[in-house]
């Protein structure tokens, strides 16, 4: 079975952790790849999650950011801090974990441009047309997959999610080991382009964002 579809298989139990008879079946389906210990190990911190009064990223209830000088204001969970990107990238923002492992910590990056959803998704998240005039993704690993059209709070957007790198001190890097979301949102003049880390709650985070993300500036 090799060791990729574990790892998906942990990732999508850690992200349906606490949904009753979805994870029910998510253990049984990936018990025997995980085995025993692991899938006793994820029950049982999100056990102690839900008792604490917690989701399954164990940061509680969500909160709004607080970056109006961005231009876009999304929502996280209780507990998540935010920091400026480096002082070369402008309008730019890291959203993160201090209780989470290192390695983990850095959950997704939120960046502004100028520019219409389109082209900004081409230039910034890699989507582009193919022969059939049909939107794939170019970033990640393997084959493209589509890209999905939304809508969030009346603002148009792209989102795709491909296979990605990921690494950690114990195991080093797995070029294909985890799944990263990409979305852009845009109203007509400018764009945010949100991206997540590879893990689990990095995903979840992203999920969380990309559902709230609203534009404060014209």
């Amino acid at each position: 079975m090799g060791f990729i579809a574990p790892v998906r298989a942990a990732l999508v139990l850690a992200t349906a952790a606490g949904l009753g008879a979805c994870e029910t079946m998510l253990v049984q389906g990936v018990g025997e790849a995980l085995g025993r210990t692991v899938v006793e190990s994820v029950a049982l911190e999100t056990a102690g999650r839900m008792a604490a009064g917690q989701g399954p990223g164990g940061a509680g209830d969500r909160t709004p950011s607080d970056n109006p000088e961005i231009g876009v204001v999304f929502d996280h969970s209780a507990g998540l801090q935010i920091r400026p990107c480096d002082e070369e990238t402008p309008r730019c923002l890291v959203l993160f974990d201090p209780a989470a492992e290192p390695f983990r910590r850095d959950l997704l990056t939120v960046q502004v441009f100028a520019g219409p959803l389109e082209a900004v998704a081409a230039a910034e998240g890699g989507f582009e047309r193919n022969a059939e005039g049909r939107l794939m993704t170019t970033f990640g690993r393997f084959e493209s997959v589509p890209v999905e059209a939304f809508a969030v709070n009346g603002k148009s957007g792209l989102r795709a999610t491909i296979t990605c790198g990921i690494s950690d001190p114990e195991t080093g890097f797995h070029a294909a080991g985890g799944e990263c979301l990409w979305a852009v949102v845009s109203d007509g003049a400018q764009s945010v382009v949100i991206s997540s880390s590879g893990f689990g709650n990095g995903l979840e985070a992203a999920e969380a964002a990309v559902s709230s993300i609203r534009f404060t500036q014209d």
